[in-house]
């Protein structure tokens, strides 16, 4: 461990440059670049390229609008996913034509199937070259990038003049922000953006979504009042900054009704209240599973989309006796996983708002209840290879960092640990992508959280294997002045991938992927580094945590031989593979 020597990093200044052109009128590209700091964009990420060189050129004459440039395209879209979610603004990316755009199309999947608002500007060839193999093309004459991207974004289109860019723009963002949030992709060739056009003053509203239906809120008032076995199942769309997570605390303690959340939801009810159940799914507690095991009436599923990894893969115990109630901003995710007695299209904020009116005066018996995890995280667990456990270096992580910090969490292995582990008690501590589930994203994330939240502390939680996708961005956050810790996880392996291949087979092939030096590693890229391997070790480094003025790579040998006792993902796919057989 090098001792921390630097001054705090900012981003490199970059000398005033001087255009060669100089055009009264203003180009399409300014606009744009306006138009993003009028939307509260303060920051994009991205990579130039030839196509895009006009936007990057516009961004030189934006001050309030920093830029982040990214190692890789996927790392890009991941940093404009962090920054969304810890700002609750539209994340932005600005990448080039070709493989630039299609580098993202991984992250704007995941944008959509995790609900993050998301605006991906890519550049294009000019459209006097369309269909003639020009380099880069990505038009409908050649890739047909916008027709791709039409299929895992809520909108995809591009500009085809420049006097349309301002109502593009305006709708593209439109659509990224209603509803339920998403990603949108727009191109915008080379002649489009360089060519001047007159800016016109249009004033649209943004349209609201109206209040639940008051009979069906009554419905679901006179089900939760009568059943003594009830249950809140609150999901990663209470996640706002709308005020939908304090009045869900509100309307569990006037009804003294139990809280479990989805992992997605991890944080929006504190894990310290004495209503809280912790999680059900993928990495979830025994407290919630067994309180569903033992029998609800009433079950109020809000902000989730009942899914694979929120049901523990379709538990049977998600099933109350007499009425589920599915509240969700989008409605096809309505009766899709489990039959509801009654289903509410309305923001979790717009239907609790009603349904606490409606409680007004309800007094209840105080209940208690309590997150109960498999093990205590604070024992000092070791496993046959005397290495640290999972667990405990994440007791350990939590010691010596703030309470409000950001955990952008990888996929693998140590998901499942970080997601029963971890105490979260605010509402935006915990991010984890479920709904694709790539692996490479925490680091990026925490980037774009870092840059988004400059006050707190940011913790990327990842395993070696999606570290060695992505830590080159390591280099990303020295260069762009975002002090982030990156912890690995670190067994040598995919450890889940041989896990699964074990309960499912009973063998496993060999993935090894070390041994890597992945302190060395980080040091080599700009950072501090700490390699753990014992218990303690952590702890003992309180100071260079809080100390820190730059990135820190913490690279913890984990012990392999250390598992959750139960994985239900595991099970299904077995019940998969057994139903195909």
């Amino acid at each position: 461990m090098h001792a921390p020597t630097h001054p705090e990093l900012t981003p490199v200044a970059v000398a005033p440059r001087r255009r060669r052109i100089v055009d009264t009128r203003t180009r399409a590209c300014d606009v744009l670049v306006q138009m993003l700091q009028d939307a509260g964009i303060e920051r994009v990420f991205g990579i130039p390229g030839g196509a895009i060189a006009p936007v990057f050129d516009a961004l030189l004459d934006a001050p309030g609008i920093g830029v982040t440039l990214s190692k890789h395209e996927y790392s890009a879209v991941y940093s404009a996913i962090g920054y969304a979610r810890a700002t609750g603004r539209v994340g932005c990316v600005v990448v080039t034509s070709g493989p630039g755009v299609l580098n993202t199309l991984t992250g704007i999947a995941a944008a959509k199937a995790d609900s993050v608002p998301l605006l991906v500007i890519a550049g294009e060839v000019p459209q006097t070259v369309y269909g003639k193999g020009a380099l880069q093309e990505g038009s409908a004459y050649s890739l047909n990038v916008v027709g791709m991207a039409s299929h895992i974004s809520k909108l995809a289109v591009e500009v085809p003049e420049a006097n349309r860019l301002p109502t593009t723009v305006r709708h593209a963002l439109r659509v990224a922000t209603t509803g339920r949030p998403g990603p949108v992709l727009i191109t915008v060739p080379l002649n489009v953006a360089s060519t001047p056009i007159c800016v016109p003053e249009v004033a649209e509203g943004r349209p609201m979504m109206e209040p639940p239906e008051g009979r069906a809120v009554d419905w679901a008032v006179r089900a939760l009042l009568k059943s003594d076995r009830k249950v809140i199942f609150a999901g990663a769309g209470m996640r706002s900054n709308d005020g939908a997570v304090e009045r869900l605390r509100e309307v569990a303690e006037r009804l003294q009704c139990p809280v479990m959340t989805t992992p997605k939801g991890k944080g929006v009810f504190p894990e310290d209240h004495p209503l809280a159940l912790g999680v059900f799914g993928m990495g979830g507690h025994p407290s919630a599973l067994e309180f569903m095991q033992g029998g609800v009436e009433t079950m109020l599923a809000i902000g989730t989309g009942l899914g694979d990894i929120a049901t523990g893969g379709y538990h049977e115990a998600l099933r109350p006796s007499r009425a589920l109630i599915h509240v969700d901003i989008e409605a096809s995710t309505m009766g899709r996983s489990y039959a509801s007695q009654l289903s509410i299209a309305s923001s979790a904020k717009a239907f609790l708002d009603v349904l606490h009116s409606r409680l007004t005066g309800h007094v209840a018996a105080t209940a208690t209840y309590g997150v109960r995890r498999h093990t205590d995280p604070g024992l000092p667990l070791m496993g046959s290879e005397n290495l640290i456990s999972p667990q405990r270096a994440l007791f350990e992580l939590e010691a010596v960092l703030p309470r409000d910090t950001i955990f952008t969490i990888d996929t693998g292995e140590h998901t499942q640990f970080a997601l029963h582990y971890l105490r979260a008690t605010v509402p935006d501590s915990v991010m984890v992508m479920t709904g694709l589930a790539a692996m490479g994203s925490a680091v990026p994330s925490a980037i774009g959280a870092q840059h988004g939240a400059r006050a707190r502390t940011v913790c990327a939680i990842c395993g070696d294997g999606g570290f060695a996708m992505t830590g080159t961005e390591v280099a990303t956050a020295v260069q762009s002045g975002a002090p982030i810790i990156v912890a690995v996880f670190n067994d040598e392996r995919l450890g889940m991938v041989e896990q699964g291949h074990d309960a499912l087979y009973g063998r496993h092939p060999e993935f090894p992927l070390g041994p890597v030096q992945i302190a060395k590693f980080g040091e080599a890229l700009g950072a501090d580094a700490l390699t753990i391997e014992k218990p303690g070790q952590i702890l003992a480094a309180r100071e260079i945590f809080e100390n820190r003025t730059r990135p820190l790579v913490v690279d913890i040998r984990i012990d392999p031989t250390v598992m959750l006792p139960r994985n239900p993902r595991f099970a299904k796919l077995a019940r998969d593979i057994q139903e195909a057989s």
